[in-house]
């Protein structure tokens, strides 16, 4: 338990700790949770077009359909898949461009020397496949659970439509419906009464 003392030094320490007070400031510290770049955990960067996620999110519920919270969440994974393999693909563009920019003026094959380059001095290229290439498994592995959910939830609603319009056996005894007199000729015969109470 705090001593008094240090109650209150923490009370006058916490009055320097505020955060930002300029507009700026609060604009920069508000983005402090968003990493930018390959391990975003939001789902927008800067540069990136909410419409265009909204759109992509609206296809793929429109195509699978998901009905159940399972469901649903294979699907969000396979949208943030598909959006992670488009964000490395935009990502490994402007990082060439940015480094064929920076080679200097004549540089022959700048395009090959950035690459040869950029392998010697962290290898991001390889960085960003790898990351393109984890965001695609990812994305088979939710498309595979999801499609093998999906084929047993409509096997299984199929076998009870046909459980339902099916006929009942004509040798099962059914203890839900009404009992049924026979037809044909014995049904017509007149029941002897005398011959009942023998």
């Amino acid at each position: 338990m705090a001593t008094p003392a240090q109650v209150t030094a923490n009370r006058a320490n916490a009055q320097f700790s505020t955060g930002p007070s300029s507009v700026e400031g609060r604009a920069v510290s508000s983005r402090n949770s968003l990493k930018l770049g390959l391990t975003g955990k939001a789902a927008i960067i800067p540069g990136e077009d909410p419409a265009e996620l909204e759109s992509l999110t609206a296809q793929y519920l429109e195509e699978f359909e998901p009905v159940s919270a399972v469901e649903q969440h294979l699907v969000q994974t396979m949208i943030r898949a598909i959006w992670m393999q488009q964000r490395c693909d935009r990502i490994e563009a402007a990082y060439l461009n940015a480094r064929v920019a920076a080679m200097p003026e004549g540089t022959q094959h700048a395009l090959g020397a950035a690459v040869i380059e950029d392998a010697a001095q962290g290898d991001v290229l390889h960085k960003i496949f790898r990351r393109h290439q984890a965001a695609e498994r990812e994305w088979s592995r939710a498309l595979d659970s999801l499609t093998r959910m999906q084929a047993q939830r409509f096997a299984d609603e199929t076998e009870a439509e046909v459980q339902l319009a099916a006929p009942a056996h004509p040798n099962r005894v059914r203890f839900d419906a009404p009992p049924q007199t026979p037809a044909g000729p014995a049904a017509a015969l007149p029941v002897n009464l005398a011959l009942l109470s023998l």
